[in-house]
């Protein structure tokens, strides 16, 4: 993979083995952890053309951020602006899973942006995962603000009677804890 030079092509990395596998993630992440100047490069990889490539980008940034808030601080805006650009459904739900997990850290703006994303990412799909931790993450910023419980609403109706148990049962929850 490299040497720690601070140029690794991650990419090439990244797409070695079998689609339904890690692949090289691993080696990647510690690469990451013993260069943190390579990050960057790791980033970027959200937005790449391959889905595999960049859905183990992803996996290795929650691996990263979650391992070390130093690996989050830094970028919790770029997931927002940047990252949430990438047109892969694997990316959104990683970006989805990270503003769940980091919400508190994110400004009342970046939480506008969130709920936005979330509910045109979840208006454009038809991935019942994106579906489900959507309705969650809508949830969650529905606590802090209930000003978002209106859209709460509308979605969870929509997706109360979704043939996906998992869609069906979380809209059907979000709707009896709303009451």
């Amino acid at each position: 993979m490299g040497d720690g030079a601070n140029k690794i092509d991650f990419a090439s990395e990244l797409a070695i083995g079998k689609p339904n596998s890690l692949g090289n993630t691993l080696n990647v992440v510690k690469a990451v952890e013993s260069n943190s100047r390579l990050y960057s490069q790791l980033l970027k990889l959200l937005l790449h053309e391959d889905s595999i490539v960049a859905m183990r980008a992803m996996n290795a940034t929650k691996r990263l951020m979650r391992a070390k808030k130093d690996f989050f601080d830094p970028q919790k805006e770029s997931l927002v602006k940047i990252y949430s650009k990438s047109k892969h459904n694997v990316v959104r739900l990683g970006l989805i899973t990270l503003y769940f997990d980091f919400v508190k850290e994110f400004s009342a703006t970046d939480l506008q942006s969130i709920k936005t994303l979330t509910l045109k990412w979840m208006t454009d799909t038809e991935d019942w995962m994106i579906l489900a931790q959507g309705l969650k993450l809508l949830e969650k910023l529905a606590k802090i603000d209930p000003k978002i419980q209106p859209d709460l609403i509308k979605v969870a109706t929509a997706l109360e009677k979704d043939s996906r148990k998992a869609v069906s049962s979380k809209a059907k929850k979000v709707l009896i804890g709303l009451e």
